[in-house]
């Protein structure tokens, strides 16, 4: 099975938004916004519930190190918050989870989308806008560090955000590979004559 991949191109990840907005719901859609904006790991992001959130900061204890993590939440992730809100009120829902299940076989039950479910919808949606990428729910997460790594952030710091044991494995982690490292020759080309 292929390694699963950041999306690359920023644009791409603006078109994930929109199509999971309009095909699936913009409960999804807020899901990857809010994925690609907090680095969490799927299971730790669908299990966010309204009241964790502040206005400034969220805090978690991560499913699968055990440690608390309080971390800032910015604009993005507060705009589409209200977003979420809107449209759990359109459905005269009062959701406990950011990300809450609305299906009538919960019952009653309080209980956020499951990662499979989610999942279903990035590989939909990345099939149908035939972006090339091996697309899962950990997208989310990798793209955040490919971004920020693009953007000039050092990789020390991204490592030390993804608990990495090594700057070596963030790059690989975030799809920094040879052909990346090669492409650089190209896109850095110094224009000196």
């Amino acid at each position: 099975m292929a390694e699963v991949e950041p999306i690359r191109d920023f644009e791409d990840v603006k078109r994930m938004y929109n199509w999971l907005k309009v095909h699936a719901s913009p409960r999804e859609a807020e899901c990857w916004l809010i994925g690609c904006n907090l680095a969490l790991r799927a299971g730790d992001l669908l299990q966010l519930k309204f009241s964790q959130m502040s206005e400034n900061h969220v805090t978690i204890i991560e499913q699968k190190t055990g440690k608390k993590k309080q971390f800032p939440v910015n604009k993005e992730v507060r705009q589409a918050l209200v977003r979420l809100l809107a449209y759990y009120k359109s459905k005269n829902f009062k959701p406990t989870y950011l990300f809450q299940s609305t299906s009538n076989r919960m019952k009653g039950q309080r209980k956020p989308i499951c990662i499979q479910w989610l999942g279903k919808a990035l590989k939909k949606a990345s099939w149908d806008l035939e972006l090339g990428y091996n697309v899962n729910t950990h997208t989310m997460r990798k793209t955040w560090g490919f971004q920020a790594y693009e953007r000039g952030e050092d990789i020390h710091h991204i490592q030390a955000l993804f608990n990495h044991a090594t700057s070596k494995v963030t790059l690989r982690y975030i799809g920094v590979t040879k052909r990346t490292i090669e492409n650089m020759y190209h896109t850095n080309a110094l224009e000196i004559a």
